[in-house]
């Protein structure tokens, strides 16, 4: 694969972009790496100045760093040619996307799969060995890929990616003691309803309400192997990062960020724009705009 650096700039100028390059006019690359594996004629970023300092570039011919940083040090070295813009990170992986795509999934139903639904959107690809119930309802354009079991009311919108070994629309774990100390289950009557532009991490599972919905807003990004407990939740623009786990009917406001292995008390909402930790357990109400950390998670930093 040949691309030109006329075409890079030339897409990122189509996708308005903030840039500025310094280097050759007819440089071409056919690769990317990471700075630790640098290879000629390969485009890289930067995501922290010092890493870029510890790197060897005298033997690598044709490099194209993406930075936010002008390295005056470095700039007269004609073996590095520069995009320098606000978010290396944006304009790195949108350049990846575009050049270098990958597999695209088209319409398609694994015959190893049990599909009882017949409410199926545009372009929807479902792979192998999953069950979809037929009270279901999915969108256009949505992946639904291996070992997937959906079932009861679910509703999924466009443009929704679900990866592997995920498990939607099961029972909560509920349960009442009766006069006689047994444990009686709650039955579940509610759904699940995912919005648009939604990713659900392999092995997570997203259990459906009790009354009402469990809801899950537009553009959520869930990791891997995170729990979701029924009646939660999560507004537009979330992320739920890998191990964590929101018990029933959390609240998250949206912009806000769960960072791995954070566990949520039940009943509690987190605020709009705030933050929880890195294995934090929250056992009260985050306020919008905070940072909260630790066991039990306390408010470290305003945002």
């Amino acid at each position: 694969m040949s691309i030109k650096i006329k075409d890079i700039l030339n897409y990122l100028s189509n996708m308005e972009l903030e840039y500025k390059y310094r280097g050759d006019d007819q440089l071409v690359i056919n690769d990317f790496c990471a700075l630790n594996n640098l290879r000629d004629s390969s485009i890289t970023w930067i995501k922290n100045i010092d890493n870029f300092k510890g790197c060897n570039f005298t033997n690598i011919k044709d490099i194209l760093v993406v930075s936010n940083e002008i390295l005056k040090d470095e700039i007269n070295n004609k073996n590095i040619n520069f995009i320098f813009c606000n978010n290396p990170k944006e304009v790195f992986f949108s350049i990846l996307k575009e050049f270098f795509k990958q597999k695209e999934y088209n319409k398609y139903i694994s015959p190893n799969s049990v599909v009882e639904t017949t409410s199926i959107g545009e372009s929807v690809y479902i792979g192998h060995n999953c069950y979809i119930g037929s009270g279901v309802i999915i969108g256009d354009n949505v992946v639904i890929k291996n070992h997937i079991s959906i079932e009861g009311r679910v509703k999924i919108g466009n443009n929704t990616t679900i990866h592997s070994g995920v498990v939607i629309g099961t029972d909560g774990f509920g349960y009442f003691q009766n006069s006689d100390g047994k444990n009686i289950k709650v039955p579940h009557y509610g759904g699940v309803v995912i919005g648009k532009d939604v990713e659900i991490g392999a092995n997570t599972c997203i259990d459906r309400g009790t009354l009402e919905d469990t809801i899950i807003g537009n553009n959520v990004k869930i990791d891997n192997l995170c729990h979701i407990a029924h009646n939660v939740i999560i507004k537009d623009n979330c992320s739920v990062i890998a191990l964590s786990m929101l018990g029933g009917s959390v609240i998250l406001e949206k912009d806000s960020y769960i960072a791995p292995g954070a566990i949520i008390k039940n009943q509690l909402t987190i605020g709009e724009n705030s933050l929880v930790g890195l294995g934090a357990v929250v056992i009260k109400d985050v306020e919008k705009n905070k940072v909260v950390a630790g066991v039990p998670a306390k408010i470290i930093k305003e945002i």
